[in-house]
């Protein structure tokens, strides 16, 4: 009821003033492009959110606009020096968890011109965490090919280059992976990305995954580990391995990944 209030003075005023800006005063007012924030806006945590401002002179003065400040949240976020009778800020913001910030956050600005006259706005955003979205599993495969280094393996920040004895694949991690092993249980458990993420934070990595045979020529396994690759957290379901043989082994181990 407040806003609506204030709208109705406003509207009374154009009436007689033409305008709610106080005589002598720049104008600015928030940018009015698609795709640009609006006040009030529900916003998406850690996405890219373009806002922008329009500033002109006082069409009583023409006085030169001289600086324009913004500020989010009270901090500081742009100072500049202006000059002419009008200008266009555009930009963009991104809110994170490590700021802290959520609920509301407010984008204000500033505008000054030579005369010392100063006109305020702001943009009040609604700051929400993204829905969990269920984690998909999807296949892999993993071969090796005689002596030759393993295929299938790069995304998820492993190698499997040897074989030893009684005879293992010995699986380990890249340079700047880290692997991880889990029970098994923790694969139907971990349904949401945040679950998965919560799952590493309490484990202890280890330096190498040797469980599956490369003599069996067919095996069955429920087996979970986990790798950490370029950020991205993996959580693999091992559930199988094929052996045939030529004048050396061509070993397929399969499963799932999510």
């Amino acid at each position: 009821m407040k806003k609506l209030a204030l709208a109705l003075v406003c509207l009374v005023s154009v009436a007689f003033f033409a305008s709610c800006t106080p005589k002598g005063q720049p104008t600015i007012s928030v940018l009015a492009e698609e795709g640009y924030a609006t006040d009030g806006q529900n916003v998406i945590l850690n996405t890219n959110i373009p806002f922008g401002f329009v500033l002109a002179s006082s069409t009583e003065t023409a006085s030169e606009l001289t600086k324009l400040y913004i500020t989010v949240d009270s901090a500081k976020w742009a100072e500049i020096d202006l000059t002419g009778t009008s200008y266009t800020y555009r930009d963009t913001i991104s809110f994170s968890l490590n700021r802290e910030i959520i609920g509301t956050s407010v984008i204000k600005a500033t505008v000054t011109d030579a005369k010392g006259q100063t006109a305020s706005t702001s943009i009040t955003l609604n700051i929400e965490k993204a829905p969990e979205v269920a984690l998909v599993a999807k296949d892999f495969t993993w071969n090796r090919h005689g002596g030759n280094d393993a295929t299938g393996l790069d995304e998820y920040g492993l190698e499997w280059k040897t074989n030893e004895k009684e005879i293992y694949a010995v699986i380990t991690p890249k340079t700047g992976a880290l692997l991880y092993r889990f029970e098994p249980a923790v694969w139907g458990n971990t349904i949401t990305n945040a679950a998965k993420v919560a799952l590493f934070s309490e484990a202890t990595s280890i330096t190498q995954f040797k469980e599956v045979s490369c003599t069996a020529a067919n095996k069955d396994y429920d087996i979970v580990i986990g790798t950490v690759y370029n950020s991205e957290y993996h959580l693999i379901h091992v559930t199988h391995s094929k052996v045939s043989t030529f004048k050396g082994t061509d070993v397929t181990i399969t499963g799932q990944s999510k």
